[in-house]
């Protein structure tokens, strides 16, 4: 704050207990000094300021004494030393270098001047022993009529308490000339605390540099000593002037000291004058003096004699042994550093064009880059060509920079060099530069602005005295005025220029890619970020260039937050009119040091960082404030208004789109303004609510006379508030949007109550010597206490987040449509991340679903018909119940993920409608499946009832056969060929059924019934062709009678910017894709119908073949282009032969395994032989046993081996392909790069024809090459995963084995019923085998034993008999489980058929990777080349479209949302150049197959497309996607 009551205070000394709990003790710092005073307690405020000041540091000091200076009180000169050896007293230099002040010269114009630097007349004020009088309160009335106290005295609050630190102290204010012109210029005066007698170094100091010594003298003799005499002695010898005020008549020693030293008056060649101060009051006093000074300091009298500059007294203090802040080794060698630095651009003509050249060239890089979003010059160049000129033009302004800069970097260099200093070097180093380019910029722009001010009023003169002078007299004169306001910014120079120079050169290194030698800048923005820390500010916007370095801000505060971590940044920035007190706010509310003088405005937008206590931390959640100036609105240095319109309105979107909060500083009560800067304001306003970006505002009107009446500032909220109703509805109705817009209430959250404030004037009476008004600050307290109260109730975002945030927001801005061409990268990144986060969880569901699934399969074929239809619904509640379990875990999962993800709630109603709608298609699988397993059991009760009689019968004549050779001893190949002369006996008495359809007899017979008479030839044409094509023919298609009639019919549905067009291969390929989605549905049912159990009928394939010649018929790809009758037999007869047929004979060979005796008993006859062998050879019958038992067992474990390595390869994938299954488009890139390398144009046919299926086919063809490929031990993904699940489950059945050896207290029976409850999760095994059908007496234990050794060779032959064709069951499943999230939105870009990259529920399709038209087949309808444009670049141009969808009218592709909802659901972000460098590279690298593909002539490549080489396509496409 800026308050000078701050200095009135009440403070005792600490008890030596809280002493101990300060950073720092009172006590340490004042000398003992110990009185018997009875307020010894109590604290002097000045002791205490001068306390707290020695406990400063240099830089605090300079902060102290800048606050000190603005509330006009006194700055400390000389204060007492404490920590520097063989010193007591120090000079404050450095501390006060950076004071400027304005005022006006004695001939009436204007000046601002650096006061350490600025030679003025020094007037010192001391005292002789205790005068009656007030020495400060006396000099404070010489100073300043406006009753203020500068100098604290005996009549401020604590002003008679007695001293302990002060005595000696210099204290030093200036007076500046007013209106009144008290004194004609400015005087610097000096003030000593402490009788000067006993003080006789810094009465010699004030001496030697003092014009006048105005000395207060005691009258009383019996204070008067020899110390008296010397000093009055030494104030005759003195070159300056003296005036002594003695508070009675001099005593009889006084008398005769001053006879004497009268006598040497003229000796002296001075002025010795004498008033008396007795029976006078202050103000009589104060007038005595002050005319004692005026005869000195009148006009030209005097003027510069004896003047001195505070610098200059640095010599003199070292003769009196001061130590000087200035000469502390790191202060003086910076600098000598910053002198260097600056002498380079005094000593050259047009310095610091010369020495900061890069810079130079920004303006002209930020005008090339607006173009390139708004192609205003573009004429007739085709777009991509002019937008590859511009980029080339803009890669040759980086050159310039790189040639201008090895041209000249000296200056660079020595400005560089301080970025490796330590943090307190350059600290000073800054410093220093900053104070030497202020008093630069005061020396150079002063002249300027007095010739302009000069002109301006002749030129003003001219038109009112000399109305009919000529147009061209009028015009030089108004030339030489704007010639005159460019050399004011050319000769402007400050701490930021330098910073720029860092900035541009850093930015041209990037953008060329050089980075080795004296580019090796990655430790710049480190520092950058450590000084932004320090409570340095940083240049948002360069506001000469108006251009914002977008890699060098990302980079600063990339590095912040390495430095800090990714904290949580509240953004409060301001808008208003040009001075109205911006930058004075900011500084007075949060102690910041935006710069507010050196005789310029603030240009461009800097930001500078707060950090939070703990507790405010805790209670804004927020740890850092960014507050953000800028610039003011109507700022005279554009050309026109039209300019400054559109200046003001991008600066106005920007600060209130970076801005959490956006203070509007409104000053005064000027209308005018106060309009112009609501009506900027609310149109911003209404641009965030469009693209969903929620800010606060608050308004802060000051200058203000009143702000203590509640019924006028309610009255003048009620005016505010109709004022922002009324520009609410004029924005609206420019907008577009007055249906939705009526008040400012429905743009912004706004309750006048809260969101306006009122501010008192900033000074209290008359600068320059009036102190800031203490209700001010009082204001400026309320805003902050209201600032604080809005952080609490928003929503940060991240470090990160607000480079995001501000990218987008100027990316917008220069595209001039900023809610068109806004791109929302933290709400597309949110909605990202939450689908990434849903797909996550949706994937574990999904699995969990599969478990279930497999789950009931398993139980459900563990029971008999019978049972199946008693405890089957006890075995599907289960499940579901578990379902329910899963499905509570999920829930919580997101509602988690939407507590600590704010910005993701925008779409929770959208999320849990997808969740809900997942979780109920989940539970109608798990029904379908209980449902389709029961009815198959049920079904084919008879059929295992038949099996099973017919296993009983080969069993038994098996078991007969072996009783006959027990005995024998015959050999292992004596024994099978004897059991194989028998199988094949008793197999074939097993009735085979006959009653299958032959499918291919079968579809030659629905096709001739399904088609009509003269549509058989065709048909039978289509059968004998040995080689049948399934995809689409040009010449299936209904075109029309010529080429011009399918070109009239092509542009009707497909047509593309001025007269372009598309060729049949487009049509072609949007059939196919309609085609694939076709087989697909088919294929799918297919699959139902094999799950159901059901084989093959000639009434299945009717109904096959009748869904699949609907389907095509329904193929419409415009309003007069389908697939014609005959390409519609050829393909259903295709398809069907080709696509269907095959899969209707591989179930139709299931259906056969699972339900013909004889087929099934074949897969027996490996178990029934090794029971055969083991029969003969008469084995111990607990052997036999196990045997038998782990047959079974690893029967049940093969079984289930394809569902459990299905879920291990999901789980691999999941956790092990980087981010390739993560999302669509990171899937979608990893396709388009592995098909780039292949590096032939055949390998992006498949795509071009139809992207979706190419993702299906190369998801299923990834999958198989990470599970199949073997790695360096010789195995695959897929042979380890195998191997561990047939580990972990021979481990479970080991486990539970070993657990039962305990507990064998049983018979066997009751054993074995135990042990398939323990092992029978996951596992299906029949309970009824041979050797438990009746209870046999066996040793459970030693049955146990020889158990587990024979599962461990069961575990070794399964892991051996590894088969890789395993795969071909679990692909299908793990292919569909990813692509149902990765391909869940499949709408394409209405005009490049680019794929949407979101999935789920989302309100606008996007993509960042849409491509040039040519490559979708569009080609121009006059010269049949290819089309190059881009979507991305479309939308920025003035070309315009149509098509059926406009109604044959024509549209501006800046407004093609306005179509229909297709388009309108479509966001294309105008990203001209930047974002499709893979799509330039393909249509580049194959625009001569592209054209023979489409029948089209040769596309016309930008030349900068054709540089693009694949290393660079793909790195920018694994950029993009973060692959």
């Amino acid at each position: 704050m800026c308050n000078y009551e701050g200095r009135s205070f009440d403070l005792e000394e600490p008890t030596k207990e809280e002493e101990e709990d300060q950073l720092f003790s009172f006590s340490s710092v004042v000398q003992d000094q110990k009185t018997n005073d009875n307020d010894n307690s109590q604290i002097s405020p000045l002791d205490a300021l001068t306390a707290l000041f020695l406990c400063c540091d240099n830089f605090l000091r300079q902060i102290f004494i800048e606050k000190l200076s603005l509330c006009q009180l006194a700055i400390p000169l000389l204060i007492p030393v404490t920590d520097v050896r063989d010193k007591e007293w120090e000079l404050i230099v450095w501390g006060m270098s950076t004071i400027t002040k304005k005022w006006k010269t004695s001939s009436g114009l204007s000046c601002e001047k650096s006061m350490v630097e600025e030679d003025l007349p020094i007037l010192s004020a001391l005292r002789l022993g205790r005068p009656n009088i007030s020495k400060s309160k006396i000099v404070n009335c010489v100073i300043n009529e406006q009753k203020h106290d500068i100098f604290f005295n005996s009549g401020c609050k604590g002003g008679n308490l007695k001293r302990k630190l002060t005595n000696g102290l210099l204290e030093m204010t200036w007076y500046l000339p007013t209106q009144k012109h008290t004194f004609s210029d400015a005087l610097t005066f000096i003030n000593l605390r402490g009788n000067a007698s006993k003080l006789k170094d810094q009465t010699q100091f004030l001496s030697a540099i003092s014009v006048v010594t105005v000395v207060f003298v005691s009258f009383a003799d019996a204070d008067f000593n020899q110390d008296d005499v010397s000093l009055l002695e030494s104030l005759y010898k003195q070159k300056g002037d003296v005036i002594f005020i003695l508070d009675g008549s001099p005593g009889p020693k006084l008398q005769e000291v001053f006879v004497k030293m009268e006598g040497k008056k003229d000796k002296a060649k001075k002025q010795i004058q004498f008033s008396m101060s007795s029976n006078k009051n202050e103000l009589k006093i104060s007038t005595e003096i002050w005319k004692l000074l005026e005869s000195k300091f009148q006009e030209g009298k005097r003027r510069n004699a004896n003047n001195k500059r505070i610098q200059t007294c640095i010599e003199k203090a070292q003769e009196m042994n001061f130590h000087v802040d200035e000469l502390v080794q790191d202060c003086s060698k910076m600098k000598s550093s910053a002198d260097a630095l600056l002498s380079r651009i005094n000593n050259v003509e047009s310095g610091k064009q010369k020495e900061l050249p890069v810079q130079m060239v920004t303006k002209r890089l930020g005008e090339k880059k607006k173009e390139k979003y708004r192609l205003l010059k573009k004429g007739n160049m085709q777009i991509e060509n002019y937008v590859d000129r511009l980029q080339q033009e803009i890669l040759d302004l980086r050159h310039t920079q790189l040639r201008k800069h090895r041209d000249g970097h000296y200056t660079y260099d020595l400005f560089r060099g301080s970025f490796s200093n330590t943090l307190i070097n350059r600290k000073y180093y800054f410093g220093f530069v900053k104070i030497m380019t202020d008093r630069y910029s005061i020396e150079k722009l002063q002249p300027i602005r007095t010739e302009y001010i000069e002109k301006w009023n002749a030129l003003c003169n001219l038109r009112k005295n000399k109305p009919g002078t000529s147009k061209a007299s009028l015009t030089s004169r108004q030339t030489e005025l704007d010639e005159l306001e460019e050399k004011l910014s050319r000769e402007s120079l400050g701490l930021e220029h330098f910073n720029r120079e860092i900035v541009q050169i850093y930015e041209m290194s990037s953008a060329l890619k050089l980075s080795t030698g004296e580019f090796n800048n990655s430790h710049l923005p480190e520092v950058a970020a450590e000084m932004l820390l320090h409570g340095y500010p940083i240049e948002l916007m360069d506001g000469d260039a108006v251009y914002v370095p977008l890699t060098w801000i990302k980079a600063v505060f990339n590095s912040l937050k390495c430095q800090i971590g990714n904290k949580k940044m509240f953004v409060l920035s301001v808008l208003g009119i040009q001075s109205s007190g911006k930058s004075t706010m900011l500084n007075a509310m949060f102690g910041l040091q935006f710069a507010v003088s050196a005789g310029r405005c603030t240009k461009g937008i800097f930001a500078q960082l707060v950090s939070l206590d703990t507790e405010l931390q805790k209670e804004t959640n927020c740890d850092l404030i960014l507050v953000v100036d800028t610039e003011g609105l109507r700022s005279p240095e554009f050309d026109s208004d039209q300019q400054n319109n559109s200046h003001d309105n991008e600066l106005a979107t920007l600060v209130i789109g970076l801005g959490d909060l956006t203070i509007i500083n409104i000053m005064g009560e000027n209308p005018t303004d106060m309009q112009d800067t609501l009506q900027i304001a609310v149109h911003a306003f209404m641009k965030m609510e469009n693209v969903n970006i929620n800010p606060s505002c608050l308004f802060v009107h000051q200058n203000i006379t009143d702000v203590t009446a509640d019924d006028k500032t309610t009255t003048q909220k009620r005016s505010m508030l109709e004022k922002l109703d009324k520009m609410t509805t004029i924005a609206a109705k420019a907008e577009h949007c007055s249906d939705r817009y009526e008040s400012f209430s429905d743009v912004i959250h706004f309750q006048e109550n809260e969101h306006i404030m009122y501010i008192s004037t900033l000074w209290q009476g008359e600068p320059p010597m009036a102190p800031p008004n203490p209700g001010y600050s009082q204001g400026i307290l309320k805003v902050k206490k209201q600032v604080l109260e809005l952080m609490k109730k928003s929503k940060p975002n991240h470090i990160d987040e607000f480079t995001i945030l501000l990218t987008d927001l100027w990316n917008a801005i220069i595209c001039e449509n900023f809610v068109f061409s806004f791109k929302n990268s933290l709400e597309i990144q949110a909605f990202i991340a939450l689908n990434v986060e849903f797909v996550k969880h949706a994937r574990t569901f999904r699995i969990c679903t599969l478990e279930h699934s497999d789950g009931i399969q398993t139980e459900c074929k563990k029971l008999t018909a019978e049972k199946m239809k008693e405890d089957g619904k006890n075995i599907i509640d289960t499940y579901l119940k578990k379902l329910e379990a899963d499905i509570d875990f999920f829930q919580t999962s997101m509602a988690t993920y939407f507590q600590e993800e704010i910005k993701a709630c925008q779409w929770k109603g959208k999320i849990e409608i997808q969740l809900q709608d997942l979780c109920r298609e989940s539970e109608r699988e798990l029904n379908e499946v209980f449902k389709s397993t029961q009815k198959r059991i049920i079904g084919r009760a008879d059929i295992d009832a038949n099996i099973k009689k017919q296993e009983q019968v080969i069993y038994q004549k098996a078991k007969e056969l072996a009783d006959k050779h027990r005995n024998e001893h015959l050999s292992d190949e004596d024994l099978e060929q004897e059991f194989a002369t028998h199988w094949n006996t008793w197999v074939s008495v097993i009735p085979s059924s006959d009653d299958y359809v032959n499918i291919k007899e079968s579809f030659q017979e629905i096709t001739g019934e399904y088609f009509l008479e003269n549509d058989a030839k065709e048909v039978a044409k289509v059968l004998k062709n040995t080689f049948s094509d399934t995809n689409v023919q040009e010449t299936d298609l209904l075109l029309g009678q010529s080429e011009s009639d399918f070109i009239r019919r092509a542009v009707e549905f497909l047509g593309n910017i001025t007269g372009g067009s598309v060729s049949k291969k487009a049509y072609v390929n949007q059939a196919n894709y309609f085609k694939q989605r076709i087989i697909e549905n088919l294929t799918r049912e297919i699959a139902i119908h094999a799950q159901e159990g059901k084989q093959y009928t000639k009434q299945f394939g009717h109904k096959l073949l009748s869904s699949l010649s609907c389907e095509l018929k329904m193929i419409k790809l415009g309003e007069k282009v389908s697939i014609s009758q005959q390409g519609q037999i050829r393909l259903a007869v295709c398809i069907y032969k080709v696509e269907l047929i095959p899969r209707l004979e591989r179930i139709q060979e299931q259906y056969k395994r699972e339900n013909e005796p004889r087929l099934y008993m074949e897969s027996k006859r490996k178990d029934l032989w090794q029971m055969f062998k083991e029969e003969c050879k008469d084995l111990h019958i607990i052997v036999k046993v196990a045997l038998t038992i782990s047959r079974e067992l690893k029967s049940a474990i093969e079984t289930s081996l394809p569902k459990k390595c299905e879920l291990g390869i999901i789980d691999y994938l999941r956790h092990c392909s980087g981010k390739g299954f993560s999302s669509k488009m990171s899937l979608h890139a990893w396709m388009l790069i592995e098909i780039a390398e292949k590096g032939n144009f055949q390998s992006f046919v498949p795509y071009l024809s139809n992207p979706i299926q190419c993702i299906r086919t190369f998801t299923s063809e990834k999958i198989e090459r990470m599970c199949l490929h073997n790695n360096e031990t010789g195995t695959s993904v897929l042979q380890k995963i195998h191997s561990d699940k047939v580990h972990e489950t021979v481990s479970g059945l080991k486990q539970a084995i070993f657990t039962l050896k305990s507990e064998c207290a049983m018979t066997m029976k009751p054993w074995w019923s135990t042990l398939l409850e323990r092992i029978n999760k996951g596992l299906c095994v029949k309970p009824n085998i041979r050797f438990f059908e009746e209870e046999r007496d066996l040793d459970l234990k030693e049955l146990c034993d020889e158990l587990l050794t024979e599962l461990e060779k069961t575990e070794e032959a399964i892991v051996k008999e590894y088969d890789s064709s395993i795969f071909n069951e679990i692909n299908t499943t793990c292919c569909d489980l990813f692509t149902a999230d990765l391909l869940a939105c499949q709408e394409v870009c209405p005009f490049c058929f680019a794929l949407c990259e979101l999935n789920g529920i989302h309100d606008h399709h996007r993509t960042d990777c849409h491509r040039p038209k040519g490559v979708a087949g569009y080609r121009w309808e006059e010269s049949k080349k290819l089309n190059s444009d881009i979507c991305t670049t479309a939308v920025l141009s003035d070309y315009r479209f149509r098509n059926k969808h406009t109604n044959k009218e024509w549209i501006n592709y800046r407004n093609y949302r306005t179509v229909n909802e297709r388009y309108a659901s479509w966001k294309i972000e105008p990203l001209p150049g930047e974002s499709e460098m893979f799509w330039k590279w393909f249509m580049a690298k194959y625009n001569t197959q592209l054209a023979n593909y489409y029948d089209c002539k040769l596309a016309d490549i930008p030349d900068g497309w054709k540089d693009i080489t694949m290393k660079e396509a793909t790195e920018d496409m694994k950029k993009v996607y973060d692959i």
